[in-house]
């Protein structure tokens, strides 16, 4: 599986875990700022709404990141758990050998305001 097809099926995974309520792309502009502008260029592209889950492959390991949103209906950190569980099995399930790392970063918590009783 390419890693573009292996961040499409990764992205989906993610979405479907309870409380989260978006997948953003994990590569932070600010990163791409001191590059020199053919580098910059292809990082500054903006991902597929489908595709959002980096897949880093390097030196012999594997790098996958993720940034979500998360419900304020759950701890955040109870969702960034199953989350990396969810991505660690598809990725025992799809990568030979599998992830050496896999990153996940809440960048949003969504909590409704509730008016005060």
């Amino acid at each position: 599986m390419d890693d573009e097809a292996l961040a499409r099926t990764l992205t989906e995974a993610v979405r479907g875990v309870p409380g989260v309520t978006g997948v953003y792309s994990a590569r932070p502009l600010v990163a791409a700022a001191g590059a020199v502008a053919e580098a910059v260029a292809p990082a500054l592209t903006l991902p597929e709404p489908d595709v959002l889950v980096d897949v880093d492959r390097g030196g012999g390991r594997v790098h996958v990141r993720a940034g979500i949103a998360v419900s304020g209906e759950l701890p955040a950190c109870d969702t960034l758990r199953v989350v990396g569980e969810r991505l660690r099995d598809a990725l025992d399930a799809a990568v030979r050998p599998s992830a050496d790392l896999v990153s996940v970063t809440v960048r949003l918590v969504e909590d409704p305001v509730r008016p005060a009783s």
